[in-house]
């Protein structure tokens, strides 16, 4: 067993549960086919059913505009808004 990482970066796509501030849960998933958030999500919850995650300091973020001032970063093991708000 070893560590891996994945980095996507990608352009395109309106996400959903845009009324969430930092510290907020992510409650308001869309579910749509073509939802970028959704979909990071989904992948996320099928690593942790397979027993991926729960070894040193894992995480899992999606980040919308990244490096940019306005910054949000959604914490997708916690379901919860990290930092930011749109």
């Amino acid at each position: 067993m070893g560590d891996f990482n994945i980095n996507i970066m990608a352009t395109g796509g309106h996400g959903c549960e845009r009324k969430a501030k930092a510290g907020e849960k992510l409650y308001g998933r869309c579910g749509r086919f073509n939802c970028p958030d959704c979909m990071a999500y989904e992948f996320v919850q099928q690593l942790k059913q397979r027993g991926m995650f729960g070894y040193r300091e894992d995480k899992a973020e999606f980040t919308h505009w990244p490096g940019g001032p306005t910054q949000v970063v959604d914490d997708l093991l916690k379901n919860e808004r990290n930092e930011g708000q749109f």
